[in-house]
């Protein structure tokens, strides 16, 4: 794009990112009338979208009020209908993920709920277009490209907990939005199936996925069963249907792929039985407790009672064993200490001893009298040829 269209995107990005609410929502209505006649003349390529996008961002992030922030969610969202090309829409949504991505981290929690209702209506407007196209195989394609590049990906750079929000929200949306086949939405489901055998997604997408998307499909049918059974009648939506049978055949190859370890294995394959009961018209989450053992006797509780008798018996037999054990090894840990005293020389002080030593100032220290089980003292300043009691010789005044 020239030098001009860019520099009014600037603009536009500056205003809408004020912090005066009157010049964000005057800025908001010049940018649709902008957007409308700039597409007409000319596309916007990916740079232009970005710099839009994050002066988005901001009018988000400075708006305060509930209802406001609704309304302006909604807003942003619908600008997807004013680009004139079908390229430019997707490019946008693109841009609006891409951008909301990057700036994720330095949101505060305080602001975290707004910014996931906007992803919320983002979607919504998303799905509301491409069921007014009824769900066209060309362009949905090409919004689950995007999705499978951002949301719907392995990939580290993109933002996990937009990938967590996408897939909580999107069962909901494509149920709103309405107009679906079996054979459009198990179309729409293939990349999870996919990405939930990714070796290279971590535990905590892996129980997103798991949770999110293919337990929140079996619950539904298991509510459906349930209602049946009890004779009520549940409430008629224009919501989706599955195809239980294709989506578990397809996550049983998922599931035999060879990199997948035990424990992912073994969930994708619970989910191909509770899929298979789903086919069958079965309530997948019916759990049957098992069949009561045999009844028991009189005879089976005395053996019972007579074993749990031994049991503590031979505990405590067990545990004076190991009392003596115990006992035997501070005993032989005595001795040895003891030994080795009597190897290293050191001078015994008995109990009955005088407890004070004079010294050259006249000043007297008190000796610790030596306790049972305790090392025994070496008096301090006796030497080989001095003996406790004795004075020490006077050595010669220095000149």
């Amino acid at each position: 794009m020239d030098v001009d269209l860019a520099s009014v995107e600037v603009v536009f990005a500056q205003k809408l990112a004020c912090g005066e609410p009157a010049t964000r929502q005057r800025a908001l209505r010049v940018l649709h009338d902008w957007i409308r006649d700039q597409s007409a003349k000319k596309p916007f390529d990916e740079a232009d979208l970005m710099r839009l996008c994050k002066g988005l961002h901001y009018v988000m992030w400075m708006q305060d009020k509930m209802m406001l922030q609704e309304e302006l969610a909604d807003r942003i969202g619908g600008l997807i209908n004013i680009f004139t090309s079908e390229d430019e829409k997707v490019r946008f949504v693109a841009c609006f993920l891409k951008s909301l991505s990057n700036e994720w981290p330095h949101i505060d929690r305080w602001r975290m709920d707004k910014f996931l209702m906007e992803v919320r209506r983002m979607v919504r407007s998303c799905f509301a277009h491409l069921a007014g196209l009824k769900w066209k195989k060309e362009i949905r394609d090409q919004y689950w490209n995007v999705f499978q590049k951002t949301t719907i990906s392995a990939e580290k750079s993109f933002n996990e907990a937009l990938k967590f929000h996408f897939a909580s929200i999107l069962l909901d949306e494509l149920d709103a939005a309405g107009g679906l086949t079996k054979k459009q939405v198990t179309a729409c489901l293939k990349p999870y199936i996919e990405l939930i055998g990714d070796k290279d997604i971590s535990e905590y997408l892996f129980t997103s996925l798991y949770d999110e998307i293919f337990k929140t499909i079996l619950q539904q049918k298991s509510d459906m069963v349930s209602a049946a059974e009890e004779g009520e009648e549940m409430e008629q939506e224009a919501g989706i249907e599955f195809s239980y049978k294709e989506i578990g055949a397809m996550l049983f190859e998922v599931g035999k792929k060879e990199h997948l370890n035990a424990k992912r294995r073994k969930k994708i394959y619970d989910l191909v039985k509770k899929f298979d009961k789903c086919a069958r018209g079965q309530d997948p989450l019916h759990f049957e407790a098992p069949a009561p053992a045999e009844k028991l006797t009189k005879n089976d509780y005395e053996e019972a009672e007579k074993k749990a008798v031994e049991l503590a018996k031979s505990f405590k037999e067990e545990k004076k064993k190991a009392r003596k054990v115990k006992s035997l090894i501070k005993k032989r840990a005595r001795e040895a200490a003891e030994a080795a005293q009597k190897e290293s020389g050191d001078v015994e002080v008995p109990e009955d001893e005088i407890s004070e030593v004079k010294k050259k100032s006249g000043k007297t220290t008190a000796i610790p009298k030596v306790k049972k089980g305790k090392p025994l003292l070496k008096a301090k300043g006796v030497g080989k040829k001095q003996m406790l009691g004795q004075k020490k010789k006077k050595g010669g005044k220095k000149n």
